[in-house]
């Protein structure tokens, strides 16, 4: 992909952080270049003890090609909360879940917002998730080990209209590509590889 979404030029217009005109040429590359636009993300988590686990991240592909592989270092710690085994010393892999739908449902909508010209002082998402133990330790085949019901609450405010700024909001929440994700299913691929025993 040759655009550049945060190689700003100077002078470009900025709306909620965000360089508009960059990201207009980005939609008109993709219109013009039907066969671009193809991202793939990569991760690694490793156990430590108990329920923590590390899960780092570097660089990710753009249309084949690895870019910021040198550049971009994350890490995240994951636990679970001491009524669930672990040591209270991170989020658990559902609220890092929560957390990567909020965020995105926010990126999501405030990226409509700067392409409309809105301008925003506030954007905030409140979840609630809903997680049976019965499923996750397999106790009844009936009860599913994930999320039964997730409920999003969505604030919003800037300079436009009340239906606009709530179109700003949905369109976040069905655009953004984790909440489209959780709504529509993932096809996953999993691989085992069992490697040898270290004591």
């Amino acid at each position: 992909m040759q655009v550049n979404l945060y190689a700003q030029e100077t002078g470009s217009k900025m709306v909620n952080g965000l360089p508009v005109h960059e990201m207009e040429g980005l939609v008109e590359h993709l219109k013009e270049n039907p066969e671009k636009g193809q991202v793939t993300f990569f991760s690694h988590s490793r156990w430590q003890d108990g329920m923590r686990a590390f899960t780092s991240f570097t660089g990710y592909k753009v249309d084949g090609q690895m870019v910021h592989e040198n550049e971009r270092e994350f890490v995240l710690l994951g636990d679970e909360g001491v009524e669930l085994g672990g040591t209270d010393a991170a989020p658990g892999a559902v609220e890092e879940m929560m957390y990567a739908l909020g965020t995105c449902i926010i990126a999501a909508g405030n990226a409509n917002a700067a392409m409309m010209g809105v301008e925003l002082s506030q954007f905030e998402v409140d979840l609630e998730s809903d997680v049976d133990l019965h499923g996750l330790f397999a106790l009844d085949p009936e009860v599913r080990a994930g999320v039964l019901e997730l409920r999003a609450k969505i604030t919003i405010a800037g300079d436009a209209d009340a239906e606009t700024l709530e179109k700003i909001a949905n369109l976040g929440y069905l655009y953004s590509p984790v909440s489209e994700s959780l709504r529509n299913g993932i096809k996953v691929i999993p691989e085992v590889e069992v490697a040898s025993y270290e004591e």
